[in-house]
């Protein structure tokens, strides 16, 4: 499958390197779903506080499931067809969805901390609460939870006291935040050119998570500071996710993924064959086992290469003003 040896022994350690990874992702994610059950923070509040006072929604206009499908299923999906169809390989398939799920799993176990532990009460907690008709704030402070006819175990006000941050602001804007950095790598986003097309395919991802954190808003299921913060804290995890397994997107090889890990030294026995020589020339270079599809250069490196320098140097020659209408020119990629 892929053409992969699953036989060679450094494929075996690849697997087991990257499998902790995975691991630990899964391990992330069964934290979120064990920290969702702990009940929440019960902050106090305001019977008059008007920002509480909007209408319980029914139906979300984003629900879980369509949120999962755009932030998890549709980019993983685009990073294949990238992947497979136009560049990478499987490395970068592998790259770029690990990346992804990174993401996410540290955003949504990071977002429910926050939520359990702030209690902030969603703008329509009010009408989740139903406090009776003659309840009113005590003299010189705040209600409580008790005032509620609502059962405070129920589902329906548990989740009233999880306003802060936003998840599905956080949520989306980590997986699509992640996807708009996925494309601007390969597109060179930062080539110095000036294509206007590259800033609105980059733009794209953003906008779609944009108008999920908008939704949240017009549902009446958070205030605008928790939309503004889960989308910070989404974005902020998705570019420390992407810089775990690609470039800058200044890097001269931006749309190239690290190199695979380096798993010890070559002269080491293990990587020894019966000649007494290596059967990979370099640990460090990307394509060194090509049973992985993948190019041979590093573009984990600072700056340029002496080849890529060389090439620069003699592209930057300006040409003579007869072949160029009198117009020095400089081409610098």
């Amino acid at each position: 499958m892929f053409g992969i040896k699953w036989k060679d022994r450094r494929t075996q350690r690849l697997f087991y390197s990257y499998g902790k990874d995975w691991l630990l992702v899964v391990i992330m994610t069964v934290v979120f779903f064990g920290i969702d059950l702990i009940p929440p923070f019960h902050r106090e509040f305001s019977l008059r506080d008007e920002s509480l006072m909007h209408s319980y929604t029914v139906h979300e206009s984003v629900p879980a499931w369509t949120l999962a499908l755009i932030c998890l299923i549709g980019p993983i999906v685009f990073i294949g067809l990238v992947a497979f169809c136009l560049q990478g390989g499987i490395h970068d398939f592998h790259s770029g969805v690990l990346g992804l799920c990174l993401a996410l799993s540290m955003t949504i176990m990071l977002t429910d901390i926050i939520k359990i532990t702030s209690g902030r009460p969603r703008p329509d907690f009010i009408s989740r609460c139903q406090p009776s008709s003659d309840a009113v704030d005590p003299p010189m402070g705040l209600s409580n939870y008790t005032v509620c006819t609502t059962p405070i175990d129920s589902y329906v006000m548990k989740d009233g006291y999880k306003s802060f941050p936003s998840g599905h602001s956080s949520f989306s804007f980590a997986g699509l935040g992640y996807l708009a950095f996925y494309i601007g790598g390969k597109m060179h986003m930062f080539d110095e050119r000036g294509h206007t097309y590259k800033c609105f395919l980059f733009a794209f991802p953003g906008l779609g998570a944009l108008l999920v954190a908008i939704s949240r808003t017009r549902d009446y299921r958070h205030h605008w500071q928790d939309v503004f913060i889960g989308a910070l804290l989404g974005a902020s995890i998705a570019y420390f996710a992407y810089r775990q397994y690609y470039p800058s997107l200044i890097h001269v090889q931006c749309d190239t993924p690290f190199a695979m890990r380096s798993l010890g030294s070559v002269d080491s026995p293990e990587y020894q064959g019966a000649s007494g020589s290596s059967p990979y020339d370099d640990e460090r270079s990307i394509g060194s086992n090509n049973s992985w599809g993948v190019t041979t250069h590093e573009p984990y490196t600072d700056g340029y290469t002496q080849q890529q320098q060389q090439q620069l140097q003699q592209r930057s020659k300006p040409s003579s003003p007869q072949q160029n209408g009198g117009v020095h020119t400089v081409d610098r990629y």
